[in-house]
């Protein structure tokens, strides 16, 4: 902690300090004890320190703060000069006057520091030194400590805040129920004040205050005056102030106005007591309406279904259809649920969006619209000669853009594990579909914060050709970017991948342990031998004893190919195989199994 000096130090500066208290701990930090009940009193030579009461730094005005009483000491030598009182709490030194005052701003400072800024009762120690000098020499008494007690300054924040209103019209049963409760860190409050939630607009005008839990039971009570709202009345603001309404004298609810939003983002600091309010025009789900299906019935069962990451659309607005090509043109429209339960219910197809290019001139890429807005209908066509076409669409800034794929049969990771591709980690597409698996060992690295690094690309040797990294992710996958992506992270340890390129989506499974089993391990077909990483090798491998026979590799201790079943011949190991691996070298064994891809593994069998 920072010491802080004045200037009336310098005064002192020339002398060397001794205390009368021997035991005094410079280091004192602040205690744990209950408050006094009754005003304190610590010796202080012939003087005396007296606390005061609980001091309120909310209702300070002024620059000085009065923390005791002091009833200053004498010295037997007449001719003594008095110099000043320092005051000491913990490792800060700071000034204080005769009259018990020390500046307001850092006596804030100082349990700000010590506690945050949580406005409830807090206690401090503190120290008063009272300094005389003569012919150069110093003379220096110490009081006891003695307990300060303050209330940092500021407003009143709440662990939890709701939606009262909303989308639920019944107001009284939204404040009971609670459902709709804003986000926040796992700070403490004070540190971080800022609450945030996303909600779905009302059909109409969406009206809606902002209460906590005692405004949510006050409600239960009859009682409304305790919800946040609008300082001025403007119930449409997008920022302002928040006040409670027994202090502005009316609601001042908020309204987002009908038309004007799917879903509404309010953000409030409750250290400022602000507001911000966000109009986002995203729906939870988009379709693709013909295709190769019947446009009609494509709209009501809404089985072409855009992918979406797991996080909010309004935070994540993109979405993602892979289309499978018939070798002919191709035409499609986009829907929501609101646009195809118009064509299905009442044969309204305007509510549909489509390229405002044109018909059938959507290009690769471009904007879109609803087709309310369009001159035609704006269909969008693609020519059918690729084998996919993956359509991704924007629905924050309303673009699209439309690629065909036709995709190599390899892949590959690369990470902090095989020097960012210093050693190939293939990942294989059999059937042309873009769903490319393989394994690697999400290994971490100083600069990783605990985690492994990797990417994928699709060059051994380059990133020119795929350079696939991070849309969102969690430890068991995500979403993917290509070009200039960061990196994708997980926890350290062996997985299985599953990339899927068409709808730049990918999966891991975690892989926590490999066993070789068979007839050569003692006939165990279950338990087996369990294997260890060599992280050098980039491989599975174990010391152990094998007699005449085959074996097996599997993963997890299972026979599911999603953890791994790996069989076939030493120089060939396919997962699914239900051939086994026969051996020729029996005894004292070295065993390295490299499981790279579901078509490229191999091991080695080598006597000790």
């Amino acid at each position: 902690m920072k010491k802080i000096f004045f200037a009336a130090f310098a005064i002192l500066s020339s002398f060397a300090l001794t205390s009368c208290d021997e035991d005094y701990n410079e280091g004192l930090m602040p205690p744990m004890s209950s408050p006094a009940e009754t005003p304190q009193t610590v010796a202080f030579g012939n003087g005396a320190v007296t606390t005061v009461s609980t001091i309120d730094l909310a209702a300070v005005e002024k620059d000085l703060v009065k923390v005791c009483n002091i009833t200053a000491p004498t010295v037997s030598d007449p001719e003594a000069t008095f110099v000043g009182y320092t005051l000491t709490i913990g490792e800060n030194v700071l000034e204080i006057t005769p009259e018990g005052e020390v500046s307001t701003e850092e006596i804030t400072a100082i349990v700000l520091d010590y506690y945050g800024k949580r406005p409830v009762e807090r206690e401090i120690d503190g120290v008063v030194r009272c300094y005389y000098a003569k012919d150069g020499q110093n003379i220096v008494t110490v009081s006891d400590p003695f307990k300060i007690k303050l209330i940092p300054e500021a407003p009143q924040i709440s662990d939890n805040y709701y939606i009262v209103g909303g989308p639920n019209s019944d107001w009284a049963a939204s404040a009971s129920a609670r459902s709709i409760k804003f986000s926040h860190s796992d700070a403490d409050v004070y540190e971080d004040p800022i609450f945030t939630v996303i909600f779905d607009a009302a059909e109409g005008d969406t009206w809606f205050a902002i209460g906590d839990d005692a405004a949510c039971d006050a409600i239960g009570n009859g009682d409304w005056s305790k919800l946040l709202g609008v300082v001025g009345g403007q119930s449409d603001a997008t920022e302002g102030r928040l006040d409670f309404r027994y202090n502005m004298g009316a609601d001042n609810s908020f309204c987002v106005p009908a038309g004007t939003a799917k879903k509404i983002k309010v953000t409030i600091d409750m250290m400022e007591y602000s507001f911000n309010v966000e109009t986002i025009n995203v729906a939870d789900n988009y379709y693709l309406v013909g295709g190769l299906l019947d446009w009609g019935a494509s709209a009501a069962s809404k089985e072409q279904k855009f992918s979406h990451s797991s996080a909010s659309v309004a935070e994540d607005p993109v979405f993602t259809y892979v289309l499978e090509s018939n070798g002919s043109e191709i035409w499609f429209a986009i829907g929501d649920d609101e646009a195809c339960d118009a064509i299905a219910n009442d044969n309204d197809w305007s509510k549909l969006y489509g390229t405002t290019s044109g018909n059938g001139n959507n290009g690769e890429s471009g904007s879109l619209s609803r087709r309310t807005s369009l001159s035609d209908d704006g269909s969008f066509k693609v020519d059918g000669t690729a084998k996919y076409y993956r359509i991704q669409i924007n629905m924050s800034e309303l673009t699209y853009t439309i690629t065909a794929l036709d995709f190599a049969q390899y892949i590959y990771e690369a990470g902090v594990n095989n020097g960012w591709g210093g050693t190939q980690q293939p990942l294989y597409c059999g059937d042309g579909s873009g769903l490319y698996t393989g394994f690697f060992y999400a290994k971490e690295d100083s600069w990783t914060d605990g985690l492994g690094a990797f990417k994928f690309r699709g060059d051994p040797d380059n990133w020119d050709n795929g350079n696939w990294g991070s849309g969102t992710y969690n430890d068991e996958g995500g979403t993917l970017v290509d070009t200039d992506a960061d990196n994708l992270f997980a926890q350290p340890g062996f997985y299985r991948a599953d990339v899927n390129l068409a709808d730049m989506t990918y999966t891991l499974t975690p892989i926590h342990s490999v066993f070789v089993v068979g007839s050569a391990v003692n006939n165990d077909w279950d338990t087996g031998v369990e294997m260890t990483y060599n992280f050098e090798k980039l491989c599975w491998e174990v010391d152990t004893e094998l007699g005449e026979g085959v074996i097996k590799f599997k993963g997890n201790g299972t026979w599911d190919t999603q953890d791994g079943n790996w069989g076939g011949t030493l120089e060939d190991i396919i997962n699914g195989s239900n051939d086994n691996i026969p051996v020729s070298v029996t005894g004292k064994v070295h065993i390295e199994f490299y499981p790279l891809c579901e078509t490229k593994a191999y091991a080695t069998v080598t006597a000790r």
